[in-house]
């Protein structure tokens, strides 16, 4: 490039000013949108509350005169209100993950422990069985990373073809060189790859992209759930400055992967 062409220092210095104006606008945007469907969420569940109240007082002061039809449009009543409730806390979660907060040295494997701990009537009741390798140290949100684990591991159980034994192998390596480069990491920091693999249902290629969306639900009403979990993992990842994809077979299983930095002294 010629020097005629090259932008002035003055040039590059408005650049960057206006680069840096664009950020803080952008970053303003998000955090109202988070307040908005934060205080949002909090306003709608005063309503939910009194028609879950009202419907039980119908029950209580009608019941004996309610037929079949009556009884059965009530109950259908209260399902949609429980399931809004639930829609309405999981945007809460959604809202309410922060970045930069109360990062720290966090032992990926006592965060496992604990999620295991804590869900054990689960995983024992569907018989699950779980195979782990030793995992690292990361720099990150402790309560942030359980809430990743705990979702993963959820999914896994929770996916499964009728009657199947859930199978869930947990494991870790170093990122080389060549692939920071694919994933444009910064070459100087250390990054280690979390793998989740299952023997569940699994999810086209074509579909690797939208399961990580807020309330895509790809199997419909087959299975529980509003579809917010893996958009929360997917979230807390980025606001850790790591990578979070997945990989699936059609009936075949899933693979959900976890690039981040290693903690370092």
């Amino acid at each position: 490039m010629s020097t005629e062409n090259r932008p002035s220092e003055q040039r590059i210095i408005e650049l960057e000013k206006e680069l840096r104006q664009k950020t803080d606008d952008l970053d303003s945007c998000k955090k109202e949108k988070d307040e908005f469907i934060y205080l949002a969420s909090h306003d709608l569940k005063a309503p939910l509350r009194k028609l879950s109240t009202f419907t039980e007082r119908l029950v209580h002061l009608a019941g004996e005169y309610l037929n079949e039809d009556a009884r059965s449009c009530i109950a259908r009543i209260e399902k949609n209100v429980l399931s809004m409730q639930s829609l309405i806390d999981d945007l809460s979660k959604l809202s309410e993950i922060e970045a930069g907060s109360d990062f720290e040295k966090c032992d990926l494997n006592q965060i496992l422990d604990d999620v295991l701990e804590e869900a054990s009537v689960q995983w024992k009741i569907n018989r699950t069985a779980i195979h782990v390798s030793a995992l690292p140290e990361i720099y990150g949100n402790r309560r942030q990373l359980k809430m990743v684990f705990k979702n993963i591991i959820d999914n896994a159980i929770k996916f499964q073809p009728g009657g199947q034994s859930p199978e869930i192998t947990i494991s870790a390596g170093l990122l080389n060189e060549e692939e920071k480069v694919t994933f444009n990491l910064p070459p100087e920091n250390v990054y280690d790859e979390i793998k989740f693999e299952d023997n569940g249902i699994g999810f086209s290629e074509k579909e690797a992209a939208d399961i990580l969306k807020p309330f895509v639900r790809l199997n419909g009403q087959s299975y529980p759930g509003n579809g917010i979990g893996l958009a929360l993992c997917n979230k807390i990842i980025k606001l850790h400055n790591g990578i979070f994809y997945a990989k699936g077979i059609q009936n075949k299983g899933s693979v959900f992967v976890l690039i981040l930095r290693r903690f370092l002294q």
